[in-house]
């Protein structure tokens, strides 16, 4: 009877994050300072939140660039045109949170005071929430793209971070979902 309904342990893990925040870029040396690193975008305070806009380029009658208008000017986010002030602070942009449940569940089978037999099962992101995080949600080290290891100087992560890109803060469409993974252990101990 005690092999029937005792010995088990069962240990739920939730975690919660608050999210991690990227910068957002101008995927070009916007400021002019002839480095290879993109400058920040421009931010618009009165812009729809996390929505990002191309400019097209004004020019005069001489045909040289005077300046850029926003394609929407409603956006938060705007490209920085090449020598234009970006005003974007580091750090802006929100990426999802991390809303976890993990579960192991372990059962001991005794065979005298000695021997026992334990069964363990693991579930990570035991109900299969998709969560679309530049990295892994059960462990320190990071994962990238769909399995590859974490780079930010992809392309899919700059355009991530590029308010003219069409996957401009769409997680969805770059990172890997962290779907459900499961584990099965045995264990003789003597």
């Amino acid at each position: 009877m005690r092999n029937l309904v005792g010995n088990w342990e069962i240990a739920p893990i939730y975690t919660f994050e608050s999210p991690e925040y990227a910068t957002v870029q101008s995927a070009q040396n916007s400021n002019l300072a002839g480095d290879t690193f993109p400058t920040r975008a421009i931010f618009n305070p009165q812009g729809t939140a996390g929505v990002g806009s191309g400019v097209n380029p004004l020019t005069n009658s001489q045909g040289q660039i005077v300046g850029y208008v926003a394609n929407n000017p409603n956006a938060q986010y705007i490209v920085a045109g090449v020598g234009a002030l970006s005003n974007a602070s580091r750090n802006t942009l929100a990426l999802p949170r991390t809303n976890n449940w993990d579960l192991s569940v372990v059962k001991r089978v005794g065979i005298n005071d000695r021997m026992s037999f334990e069964f363990l099962a693991q579930a990570y992101n035991v109900f299969n929430h998709s969560q679309y995080v530049p990295g892994s949600i059960n462990q320190i080290n990071a994962v990238g793209l769909i399995g590859q290891p974490l780079d930010f100087t992809t392309t899919a992560t700059r355009n991530f971070l590029t308010p003219s890109s069409p996957t401009f803060d769409k997680p969805n469409l770059v990172f890997p979902n962290n779907a459900r993974t499961m584990q099965l252990g045995a264990k003789f101990i003597f």
